[in-house]
């Protein structure tokens, strides 16, 4: 009875959780369609009727440079899936404590060679970002849109 309690208790708390992380979800959808109204007001007012080609080059532009980052990123979270998942494999064939730390020492070095990888690619599809950011903005400023 007791057991069945701490489920009931542990299944009211996991639902709690869900729910305010749905309630999150939802706000922040909300304050993104804001920003994005936001933004698109902005730019209306900025670009004017005979810049609506640049603003959509623009945003083009911005829309392929993410689409790029998001897909080098989602190959990454799997080669560094597929190296978590070789860790187990290795140390199960390990024979002596020598042959397993030896395999760990192994699988750390390649997990810490990808964080470096990570944080230099971070940091380049940062400027990649500023870089289009820039391009958008000095194109569509008031000054060249006359």
């Amino acid at each position: 009875m007791h057991q069945d309690h701490a489920r009931s208790e542990r299944h009211r708390a996991d639902n709690s959780r869900s729910e305010s992380s749905r309630s999150e979800h939802v706000r922040g959808e909300r304050a993104a369609s804001r920003a994005t109204a936001q933004m698109a007001d902005m730019g209306a007012s900025i670009m004017g009727a005979s810049n609506v080609k640049a603003g959509l080059r623009v945003q083009q532009e911005m829309f392929d440079a993410l689409q790029d980052i998001s897909r080098d990123w989602l190959l990454r979270g799997t080669s560094q899936a597929e190296l978590v998942f070789k860790l187990p494999n290795k140390l199960t064939t390990a024979r002596s404590a020598t042959d397993a730390f030896s395999a760990y020492h192994e699988w750390l070095s390649e997990w810490l060679n990808l964080c470096s990888e990570d944080s230099r690619r971070f940091i380049s599809d940062g400027q990649r970002l500023v870089d289009a950011g820039v391009r958008c903005f000095s194109t569509l400023s008031p000054a060249t849109a006359n």
